[in-house]
């Protein structure tokens, strides 16, 4: 699982950008990766938020806890319901705590 996961990730570097060792991205794209993750069996423990203050880029508070629930499609399916329709205006970024997020880093 760790491979599938780095390399899914790695196809995802491109389009976002990498803040405190977290892959950060647009909600559209969030929600792409998520539905990867998914079907590869991937949990995602967490969703956080991320918006610009003048040019630099801070962590919203506001972020989704999703460690207790277990099943992939439903913790799939609560990801992408919030960033689809819960997401503070201000969001301009998303990025993912997965299951195995010790396998990359902002070095790979």
């Amino acid at each position: 699982m760790i491979e599938t996961l780095r390399s899914i990730i790695d196809n995802y570097h491109n389009l976002g950008i990498v803040k405190a060792g977290e892959l950060l991205l647009r909600p559209v794209d969030a929600v792409k990766l998520a539905d990867e993750l998914e079907k590869n069996g991937i949990l995602i423990l967490g969703v956080d938020l991320w918006y610009y203050i003048g040019n630099k880029i801070a962590e919203d508070p506001g972020s989704l806890e999703l460690s207790d629930i277990s099943d992939v499609k439903d913790n799939a399916r609560v990801a992408k319901e919030f960033i689809k329709n819960k997401l503070p205006e201000r969001t301009e970024f998303v990025s993912f705590i997965l299951e195995e997020d010790q396998t990359f880093s902002s070095e790979d």
